[in-house]
């Protein structure tokens, strides 16, 4: 457990130090299951998007959900209905407000539902043993403007998240110990690269040896998460 998560330099080392983040933490760690799914009177909620089974009892009969993925590093998530008979109810499925668009939502491969953005797409059916509910997350590049004290006069510093993925950038520093990237923030898309094999991490055309990648898997580097 961290106690303090900085967003530019290097990590604090893990520390077991009696802070209330250790006991916190730990209980935040073993209490995540109990958000993937929400059980309701007439169904059931889909809020995260975490390989897992939920099994729950609805008008007499034992259902469950099977929810196949790999988000974040891959978009595409799968749900598989297990039900003795055919069952009415309403699938509700969360479209994340960070989603860059507006998210088709298939039932056995046809185009059933379209979820906006901060809502979750509501699917009222009757529900047969085998349905297969799949969709994809519509992730695409995020840019904060940073608004903080440590200003760079004539520059603007950006965070930059994929999806809710906040990325890091490492890389060689300048003499004031800062990442600096020159390039257009508006034309980002032009400029990032996808590194083969590595999912969200990305080079930057013009500067080698730099490059963004998911915070927690910055390590011991030099790092921030809000570049010139």
């Amino acid at each position: 457990i961290l106690y303090h998560l900085r967003m530019e330099g290097r990590r604090e080392s893990p520390t077991v130090a009696n802070t209330c983040c250790e006991g916190q933490g730990t209980r935040l760690f073993g209490s995540l299951p109990e958000y993937i799914f929400s059980i309701a009177e007439d169904g059931l909620y889909v809020n995260l998007f975490e390989p897992s089974t939920v099994r729950w009892q609805r008008v007499g009969q034992l259902l469950s959900l099977n929810l196949k993925s790999r988000f974040p590093y891959e978009p595409a998530v799968e749900l598989k209905v297990s039900a003795p008979q055919r069952v009415a109810m309403k699938l509700r499925v969360r479209v994340p407000g960070w989603a860059a668009a507006q998210m088709p939502i298939a039932v056995n491969g046809i185009q059933t539902a379209v979820g906006k953005p901060g809502t979750y797409a509501v699917l009222d059916r009757t529900w047969a043993d085998g349905d297969t509910v799949s969709f994809t997350l519509p992730m695409d590049f995020r840019t904060t403007r940073y608004a903080g004290l440590d200003q760079i006069e004539g520059h603007d510093r950006y965070a930059l998240e994929y999806g809710p993925v906040l990325l890091a950038a490492v890389g060689p520093l300048d003499k004031k110990f800062r990442i600096q990237i020159v390039q257009p923030i508006e034309s980002l898309r032009d400029w990032l690269r996808a590194k083969p094999g590595q999912p969200l991490h990305f080079t930057v055309q013009d500067h080698a040896g730099c490059e963004f990648m998911p915070c927690w898997e910055i390590g011991d580097r030099t790092f921030t998460t809000y570049p010139v």
